[in-house]
Parts: C-alpha cells; sequence; structure tokens
C-alpha cells in the first residue's frame, strides 16, 4: 500500500501566511541577479484557514510543503527550512513574528532582503533546533540579541548588515560560549569590539572563519590557524588585532588565509610550504617583516597572492613554480629587475599585476610585454625612467593601470595612449608635465581618474562640448594640477561619487552650478588646501545627500560651520575661518567616524551629544585651537570608540569627565591649554591603549597618588603634564609602570628629521582602503632654542614632560629605566638631591633640561656618553664641580649652566680650582635678567593630520566571493 504524503501542520501554514502579510514585496529590497518574490506562490485565503475548512485533498497549492522556498519534513510535514533569500521582502521583522513559533524550523535563510534598519528580535532564540541560520545582507542593525540558545548550530552568517552590533558587555566569548558545533561563522562588518576567544581554538568542527571589519583587538590565537577542518581564515580590516603565523601542520586542509589590515607581525615560518591547498593568500598591510621563505614556492595551487607587507630579501626564486596564480601582488620589497625578467615570463596566467614601491629602476621591463592576458598593472611608486614603451598600447585589455609616482620623461602621456580603449581606472603622475584634458576624453571606457603634478588645460571646446558626448566619470583626483576655479568640464559630470582637487589654487566660492550637479551624486569631495571662502549661494546644510567624507581643512572659509548630512562620516574642515557655534544638528550624522574642526574661531561649548551619541562612533574627535568653553561634556557614551580626543588650546573648564574611561580605545588624550581645574586622573591607567596624555598648561594639582596596579599606563609613550601645580614627589610608582618608554628604536631619530614633511607627494602611497583611518598626530616642540612644528608624532617618539609644577624631593633613580626617552623635561620644579647617575642610561636622550630645581652635588661625568644629546640644560641649580667634558658635552654654551656658581670649568670663565669662585647660594643681579633669557622647553601641541584618503572599489580583488575590493584613492604622504 502506497504511503500517504504528509502535507503541512494547519497552525504552520498559518504562521508562514500571517509572516508573508507583515511585509511588502518590492524588488528593489534585493540586489541578487537572481532575485524573486517567491512569496507570492503562497497560499492565501487567510478567511478560510480561519474557519479551518481546509480541504485537504485539493490541489497541491494549499500544501504548504510545495511553497517556494519552503522544506518540510517528508514523514511527519513539519516546516523544517526557509529559504526566503533573495524574496524581495521589505518591512521590520516584529519580535512577535509567527515566524518563530515554527519549533521543527532547522535551517533559515533570510539574506539579501530589506528589514527596514529593524532589530534582529531577541525571540529568534526560540527556534532551539536551528543549525542553519543566515541573516546576511538584510539592512538588520542595533544589537545582536543573545542566540546562546542555539547550540545546535552548524552556519551562522550576520555579514553585511548596516551597523550591527555586539550587546554592550556581550563579548565574543560569551557570543560563541555554547556554538560549539558551529562549522562556518561569518560576521563580516559586524561590531564586536572585543578579543578574539581562545575557545575558538577548541571548536573542532569550524571549516569557515570569516571576521572582517568587526573591530577586534587584542592577539588572536594562534591555535585557531591549526585546527583540524579549517578551509577559510578571513581576518581582514581589524587594525588592532595583533598576532603571529604559527607553524603550520603537514597536510593543512587551508584554501584561503586572509589577514590584510591587521597588526600580526613576527615573521612567516618556513612552514607554511605546508598549506599545499591554499588558493589565496592575502598579507597585505600588516606588520610581518623577514625574509619571504623559498618554501612559498610549494603553495602551486595558489591563484591569488598579495604580499604588500615590509619584507626585507628578494622575492625567492621559487615563485616561478606558482604556475595557477592569475593575481601577483608585492610590495614594499626589494625586486631587483634582472631576476624579475627571470620569473614574471613563466607566470603567464597572471591577470593582475601590482608591484608597487619594490624599487624597480631603469625603464618598464621586456618582461611584462609577454603577459598576453593582462588586465590590471600597478607599478606605483618606484623609480622607472625613459618614456611609456610602445609596446604598452598592445595592452588592450588593460582596465586599471597605475604609473604614478616615478620619474618618467615628460611629457609622460604619448600620442599611442588613446589605444588602449578598454582602460577604466588610470593613475599618473609627473612632475611639471603639460596635458591638454582632451587627452583623456579619448578613451571611451575612462571613469576613474587619478592625475597628480600635471598641468593641466581644458581648451573652450571641452566646456562646450554637448554633455552627452562627454563621458561620465565616477572618480576624479586631480591634485596638484596647477587649477585656479572649478572645471567647466565637471558641469556634465552628474554621475560622480569621488572627487578631489585638492592642493591646487583654486580662489573664491563653489560654485553652485557644480552643487546642482553633484548633489545627488557625490559621496566623497576633497577641496583641501586651496583659497575657497565659501559657497557662492549661502548654505546652512551642507548640500550632498550621500555624502560620505568631506575635506575642506587648510582654505579661507569664512562663517558659521555648516551642519552635516545624516549619511557623512569622515568632516574635516580645519585650518579655515570659521566661527559661531557647532550646531547640534552635528549629532544627526550618527555614523560620524572622523570630525576635526581643529583652528578656526569656534566658540560657545561642546554640544552634550557629542559625548552621548558621536562617541559611540567616532574614531578621531579633534576640536583644538578654537574659542570653545565651557565643561567638557561628561556623559560618554559606555560604548565609546574614540582613539584620539584633542581638545587642546580652548578655554574649557571644570573637571575631567571620568567617563573618559568608557573609551577603551582611546591611544591619544590632549586637553592641553585650557582652563581645566582637578587632579591627577589616574583612573585613566585602566586604558590599556593610552599612549599619548597631555594635561599641560591647565589648573591640575595636588600629589600624583600611587596606583595599586602595576598595569596601569603600560603603554604610555608621552606624558607632558607641565604648567600646572602638582606638588609633592615625582611619581616613582607611574614611572615604574611606564614600559613603552623602556624600549629603544632604530628608528628613534625618524621623527627629528621630517620637518619637511609634505603631505601627498607623488612618491606616497594610494592603494589604501577608503574604510580604513589613517591618522597622525602633529606637536610643536621648543627645541635647541627654536620652536618647530613637527607634523606627525611617530610611534618611536617617547617623551616625559612634569615641567613647571611644585615637585620636590629627589629625582628617582628608576627615571634611568626609560631607556627609549627621547626627551625628559623636569625643569622649574623644586626638586632637591643630586642628578641620578642612572640618567646615563638614557642612551637615546636628545633633549635634557633640569633647570631652574634646586639640584646639587656634581654633573654625572658619565652623562657624556649619552651620543644623541642635543640639548642639555642644568641652569638655576646649585650644582658643582667640573662640568663634564667631550663627547656633545662640548658643543653646550654658557646658557646649559648659568647660575650653578659653583660649577666650574668649560664652557663657564671659572676654572676648576679657582679660590675666588661665588658661592652657590649667591645671585647676581645679571643671572636674574639672565633667566628672561634662558629657553624653556615644551612639548607645546598635539594633534593629528587627518590621512584620511579616499578609495574606489575597481573590481574584485579577494576580500569577498572569493576576491576583495581592490581601492583606489588619492596619493598619501611621504617623508622627504
Amino acid at each position: 500500500m502506497e504511503q500517504v504524503k504528509p502535507v503541512c501542520h494547519d497552525q504552520e501554514k498559518l504562521a508562514l501566511l500571517h509572516f508573508k502579510h507583515s511585509f511588502l514585496i518590492n524588488c528593489h529590497a534585493s540586489h541578487s541577479a537572481f532575485a524573486r518574490p517567491k512569496l507570492e506562490s503562497w497560499w492565501d485565503d487567510l478567511s478560510e484557514i480561519d474557519d479551518m475548512a481546509i480541504n485537504r485533498s485539493s490541489s497541491h497549492t494549499n500544501d504548504c510543503c510545495l511553497w517556494d522556498g519552503v522544506m518540510c519534513n517528508k514523514e511527519t510535514g513539519h516546516v523544517i527550512g526557509l529559504d526566503l533569500s533573495s524574496s524581495c521582502l521589505y518591512g521590520t521583522l516584529p519580535h512577535n513574528s509567527s515566524l518563530f513559533s515554527l519549533d521543527h524550523l532547522r535551517e533559515l535563510d533570510l539574506s539579501d532582503n530589506h528589514f527596514n534598519f529593524s532589530q534582529i528580535p531577541s525571540a529568534i532564540g526560540r527556534l532551539s533546533k536551528l543549525t542553519e541560520l543566515n541573516l546576511s545582507r538584510s539592512f538588520f542593525m542595533g544589537s545582536i540579541p543573545t542566540i546562546s540558545k542555539l547550540s545546535s548550530l552548524k552556519i551562522l552568517d550576520l555579514s553585511k548588515n548596516y551597523e550591527l552590533e555586539l550587546q554592550y558587555e556581550m563579548t565574543f566569548e560569551k557570543f560563541v560560549d555554547n556554538l560549539t558545533h558551529i562549522t562556518t561563522l561569518v560576521l563580516k562588518d559586524v561590531n564586536i569590539s572585543s578579543p578574539v576567544p581562545v575557545v575558538l581554538s577548541n571548536f573542532t568542527s569550524l571549516q569557515s572563519l570569516v571576521l572582517i571589519g568587526n573591530h577586534l583587538f587584542g592577539t588572536f590565537p594562534s591555535r585557531v590557524f591549526q585546527l583540524p577542518k579549517l578551509e577559510e581564515i578571513v581576518l581582514a580590516l581589524n587594525d588592532d588585532l595583533e598576532g603571529n603565523l604559527p607553524q603550520f601542520p603537514p597536510n593543512s586542509p587551508l584554501r584561503t588565509l586572509e589577514i590584510s589590515y591587521t597588526s600580526f607581525s613576527g615573521e612567516i615560518t618556513p612552514s607554511i610550504g605546508n598549506l599545499g591547498n591554499l588558493t589565496q593568500l592575502n598579507l597585505e598591510s600588516t606588520g610581518l617583516t623577514g625574509p619571504i621563505p623559498s618554501s612559498l614556492g610549494n603553495l602551486t595551487k595558489l591563484s591569488l597572492l598579495n604580499m604588500w607587507c615590509n619584507f626585507n630579501g628578494d622575492m625567492p626564486l621559487s615563485i616561478t613554480n606558482l604556475t595557477q596564480l592569475t593575481m601577483l601582488h608585492i610590495g614594499n620589497v626589494h625586486i631587483h629587475s634582472q631576476k624579475l625578467n627571470y620569473w614574471l615570463p613563466k607566470l603567464r596566467n597572471l591577470q593582475r599585476l601590482g608591484l608597487r614601491n619594490v624599487m624597480l629602476t631603469g625603464e618598464i621591463p621586456t618582461s611584462l610585454s609577454n603577459l598576453t592576458r593582462l588586465s590590471l598593472l600597478d607599478l606605483g611608486l618606484n623609480e622607472l625612467t625613459g618614456s611609456l614603451p610602445v609596446w604598452l598600447a598592445n595592452k588592450t585589455t588593460l582596465f586599471f593601470l597605475d604609473l604614478s609616482g616615478n620619474n618618467f620623461q615628460v611629457p609622460i602621456i604619448p600620442q599611442w595612449f588613446s589605444q588602449l580603449v578598454n582602460l577604466e581606472i588610470l593613475s599618473l603622475s609627473s612632475d611639471g608635465s603639460i596635458a591638454m584634458f582632451e587627452t583623456f576624453l579619448k578613451l571611451p571606457c575612462l571613469n576613474s581618474l587619478v592625475l597628480y603634478g600635471i598641468n593641466l588645460t581644458f581648451p573652450p571646446n571641452v566646456a562646450n562640448t554637448s554633455a552627452l558626448s562627454l563621458p561620465k566619470f565616477v572618480m576624479m583626483y586631480l591634485i596638484s594640477c596647477n587649477l585656479t576655479e572649478f572645471p567647466q568640464f565637471l558641469r556634465s559630470q552628474n554621475e560622480l561619487q569621488f572627487l578631489g582637487m585638492l592642493r591646487n589654487n583654486i580662489v573664491g566660492t563653489i560654485p553652485q552650478w557644480f552643487v546642482n550637479t553633484t548633489t545627488k551624486s557625490l559621496q566623497v569631495l576633497d577641496l583641501s588646501g586651496n583659497h575657497l571662502t565659501g559657497f557662492e549661494q549661502p548654505q546652512t546644510l551642507l548640500p550632498w545627500y550621500n555624502l560620505k567624507l568631506l575635506d575642506l581643512s587648510d582654505n579661507n572659509f569664512q562663517g558659521k560651520l555648516l551642519s552635516p548630512p545624516t549619511s557623512l562620516q569622515y568632516y574635516q574642515i580645519s585650518s579655515n575661518k570659521l566661527n559661531g557655534v557647532i550646531p547640534n544638528d552635528i549629532c544627526k550624522a550618527s555614523s560620524m567616524i572622523f570630525l576635526d574642526l581643529s583652528m578656526n574661531n569656534i566658540s560657545g561649548k561642546i554640544p552634550v551629544c557629542i559625548a552621548q551619541q558621536l562617541s559611540a562612533s567616532l574614531s578621531v574627535l579633534n576640536l583644538r585651537d578654537n574659542g570653545l568653553e565651557g565643561p567638557i561634556p561628561q556623559a560618554l557614551s559606555k560604548s565609546c570608540k574614540i582613539k584620539m580626543i584633542n581638545l587642546s588650546d580652548n578655554l574649557l573648564n571644570g573637571r575631567l569627565p571620568k567617563s573618559l574611561a568608557n573609551c577603551r580605545f582611546l591611544e591619544e588624550i590632549d586637553f592641553g591649554r585650557n582652563k581645566l581645574r582637578d587632579t591627577f586622573p589616574l583612573w585613566l591607567g585602566s586604558l590599556q591603549k593610552l599612549q599619548v596624555l597631555v594635561l599641560r598648561h591647565n589648573k591640575f594639582h595636588g600629589t600624583i597618588v600611587a596606583s595599586d596596579s602595576s598595569h596601569n599606563f603600560n603603554c604610555l609613550r608621552v606624558i607632558d603634564l607641565s604648567n600646572n601645580f602638582h606638588v609633592g614627589s615625582l611619581p616613582s610608582t607611574y614611572i615604574q609602570n611606564w614600559r613603552a618608554m623602556r624600549v629603544t628604536d632604530e628608528f628613534h631619530r625618524e621623527y627629528s628629521s621630517s620637518s619637511d614633511l609634505s603631505i601627498g607627494s607623488p612618491q606616497s602611497d594610494h592603494m589604501v582602503r577608503y574604510s580604513k583611518i589613517n591618522y597622525t598626530y602633529v606637536m610643536t616642540i621648543t627645541n635647541k632654542g627654536n620652536e618647530r612644528f613637527y607634523p606627525a608624532i611617530f610611534s618611536a617618539f617617547r617623551a616625559v614632560d612634569l615641567s613647571s609644577n611644585n615637585f620636590t624631593g629627589e629625582i628617582p633613580e628608576i627615571m634611568g629605566n626609560l631607556t627609549g626617552l627621547q626627551t625628559l623635561n623636569l625643569s622649574n620644579n623644586h626638586l632637591t638631591g643630586g642628578i641620578p647617575l642612572s640618567l646615563a642610561n638614557l642612551i637615546d636622550l636628545e633633549a635634557l633640561d633640569l633647570s631652574q630645581n634646586m639640584l646639587s652635588g656634581e654633573i654625572p661625568q658619565q652623562l657624556s656618553k649619552i651620543t644623541f644629546l642635543e640639548m642639555f640644560i642644568v641652569s638655576h641649580n646649585r650644582l658643582e664641580g667640573p662640568i663634564p667634558q667631550g663627547e656633545q658635552f662640548n658643543a653646550f654654551d654658557n646658557s646649559s649652566f648659568f647660575g650653578n656658581l659653583a660649577l666650574c670649568g668649560p664652557p663657564l670663565s671659572n676654572q676648576c680650582g679657582d679660590t675666588d669662585a661665588v658661592s652657590p647660594t649667591e645671585k647676581t643681579v645679571d643671572d636674574t635678567e639672565q633667566d628672561s633669557e634662558l629657553i624653556h622647553w615644551t612639548i607645546s601641541s598635539l594633534g593629528y593630520i587627518a590621512g584620511c584618503l579616499v578609495g574606489f572599489i575597481v573590481g574584485k580583488i579577494f576580500i569577498t566571493d572569493p576576491y576583495h575590493d581592490w581601492f583606489m584613492e588619492t596619493f598619501g604622504r611621504r617623508r622627504h
């Protein structure tokens, strides 16, 4: 007897239909080319269902087990699976959705729909039998509910949603605690803000782990790489995630290894050769160093290899074994041109080749001419010379060409250039070339153009050409191209999304026709470094609806600060002449990541909403050098993401907000030159990433209370408490904790050689992701009698300035443990005792100021061994005896030793052994007058230079499915 196939249960059918009626069907809600309205096949007579008058012998259309996207158990008829991916669903998924009554559900896929920025309902935890859950690309936002009850999950994908994050105080460890059966965990773009738990090393079923852009920090457990079934591990775009590559076991199943844009460091071990199944290896922009092992040649299945790191040595010749490579990107490695001509022809399958900053010299290697499939070529930031070879005209398959940052002969653009008929993206630089913009209009597919240092001319025939006949650009960067006005060509560019015309000579106002043309399309606008004064037509709001990044810094904008659109994430308008107050509307841009209003004339109070709302998204907040007054807002969000906050050089008063302790990612704090009145904020010691603390020129007072923790301020490398009212002894407990100041560095003088730093030179890198914030910090130092502005504080810089307080007692011997210090200033206190011999251990010291104290005894002769010492001031103390001779001490003049009347020997006139020397307790009128001429050394300002540069997607390269977006953006920076 034939078994009757069960139909779906009435209550489950009713639940599905109620679910259907809670949404609109909109084909724009799904992005897949294969999207279809699956729910239209679901039977829809609710009145009949409510009457329970279902004719079970009717056609199959009444059986929900036969509906599109529904899967039932063949024996029981219970609904066990829903595949509603790309089903054109639009609406909010309610917390009481009938979907959650499907108790037997095992598989649920709601990906690629539009759930209208609603929160994932906590009721999803009722579906305790779920083994697969996919909510990716569906416009969910807010906190992810606890899913610990879903202990049977094998596949979980929450990627590519909108501001999705773990609940506050929900650590990554708690989130995955019960997911012991997980095989696939994909959390791209989920804000986790937590370390990666060690317990993941025990998930022996794990096959795929994708953690991209999750704000992960701490040290990644390397044993995860060694899991027996792991085939894919992607940890990209987690800048604060540290770790090392492990010893890889033989016969590893790994196929994809991607750690780009992380802080992984160390070397690649030869065991990389054990990954014989690897097809994709991406190590771009990590801290990996050392040689590239020859065992890399064992990875014969590789199709994608990205090694844009700071490796040393040459590429091993074993790379010729990688004949399956279709994409090869190497950067910051020295590649000899002769060896390149040997191994490059053997990689005949290459389609995308990047040899960036690999010190290639001479003409473009002829071996490139044999790569017939080449579609992408990046030779930027090398030392190539000569003219562009004619054979390059045969590369008609090229869609991407970057030759910027080389030394090609002028003019750079040859006649045959128009033969590159498929070229879509072009980047060129030259020093002194003159080019007609018409040249680029002859490239029919060109939609993205980056030019640096090429003097452009725009003939009238280009400006007057019909807009229908001109190409539509998506991205255009014209940097230092000698522009004096907005090119009329832009009148036709209503599809332009990325525009940079920085460091030109554009004067006047932003024309209204430009605003009208780009109002809807523009996402990124960089007009920094010009002479603009405002908008032709006065505005109260920035007029671009979809703008994400705006840089108007270093111009002459006047009037009030314009409120941003809600889409804005990067707002940089420093160094202008803006006045008025910061509008509360600024907080409507709730995704703001970067806010720099520094060096204007803005007054009034800091809006409270910046602390309460924007601190949950801001990474950089710079309001320095304005006229802001009142207290600093106290209520910083518990989910504060700020890394750098600079409120220096204002009129702020009151106490420091203790809610700063919520900002656990803080690296730099500068509140210098205000009117703050408080005691030393010892509670900031809990911030484990804090590197720079500047509270100078305020009214901080009292003793610096000792800390019980040996972990407080461990990462601190710059501290400036100068010109306050602290009393008591120097903080020995904290000095003991300053472990980051004990490190010496072979690049310790890097910062001092960069006074002529050029931002955006043609030799600097411009292949940086738009989503990655790059910023450095500025400072001003009075050094060797001259105040100098330094546009960046490099990671090697270490300084202690406790000058101009009321500290008493002796200089602790432990100060000599800070062997990485370059500058130490304890001047203008009431310190007594001798100069510790231990200071001779500060072998990197360049500036030492102990003046205006009551130090006694002799200057230790051992200090003459500090070979980098360029400034030494001990004036106005009670020192005696001979001044050390030799080494650097021979370069110091009288001003270094004034007011120590018992000192003797050069450079002073009184000789040692002279019985007529003046008593150290006496002080002449001349000495007093000389006080005003003494050098007062201090760190005067810390800030930052935004290096937030713009990228543009040019095609899938290898972060996702299976490649990642290769971004192209403006030129970065280089030290001359």
